[in-house]
């Protein structure tokens, strides 16, 4: 996504905002698994519809936007340090996606681990009491094991990770949902566009 101009940037982030926020069915949330409450899960799919919407142009919206979430999970870690949620997702892999191996794109998937883990952060910072907007993009490491037929079902499994201050992380894996085989693995880091206090308990480091 171009990075807007200074005076731009509070417009651009109210349209965010109302994409974010724009109502779900009750049935199409229903459908999504997991222990999150319905608000917790609307959340998820609004930044992804953000991504996905045709302003502010993120790359590869169009294809994106078949991304389907199946599962929101907000969980104690089990180890006294707060909370870990868990969004998984997934997309068939067709004809636009491949590359001339006839494999989906490792940009596309790139693209999406970076929407995926993004809103996993900032969903799981709106479910603890947070503004749940999203953070600025430090890095995601990656690591590729196996490559994507077409006709395949990509399957994002992302988990939150420790956060202090400021910094934020998140794991993701891909799995080829058809072929049962692990595709890419990576970590992203963020860090929130203000200063604040943490909340009680902070992020887990479960991963």
């Amino acid at each position: 996504m171009t990075a807007p101009a200074p005076d731009e940037r509070p417009a651009l982030l109210r349209r965010m905002l109302g994409i974010a926020h724009a109502p779900l069915p009750d049935a199409y949330l229903a459908g999504i698994a997991g222990s999150a409450p319905q608000a917790v899960k609307a959340h998820a799919v609004g930044w992804l519809n953000v991504f996905h919407a045709p302003s502010p142009r993120c790359f590869a919206g169009e294809s994106a936007r078949r991304v389907v979430v199946t599962r929101v999970d907000v969980e104690a870690s089990g180890e006294g340090q707060g909370s870990v949620l868990t969004l998984e997702s997934e997309i068939e892999a067709t004809e636009e996606l491949l590359d001339r191996r006839n494999s989906v794109d490792k940009s596309f998937i790139i693209a999406l681990m970076d929407e995926c883990t993004t809103s996993s952060v900032v969903t799981l910072d709106f479910a603890l009491g947070g503004a749940g907007i999203p953070t600025v993009s430090l890095g995601l490491n990656t690591a590729w094991h196996n490559s994507v037929p077409h006709g395949s079902k990509l399957r994002f499994i992302c988990v939150t990770m420790a956060s202090a201050h400021r910094l934020q992380a998140c794991r993701c894996e891909v799995w080829d949902a058809t072929l049962r085989r692990l595709v890419a693995t990576g970590v992203f880091t963020g860090m929130s566009a203000s200063a604040g206090v943490p909340e009680k308990g902070g992020y887990s480091s479960r991963l």
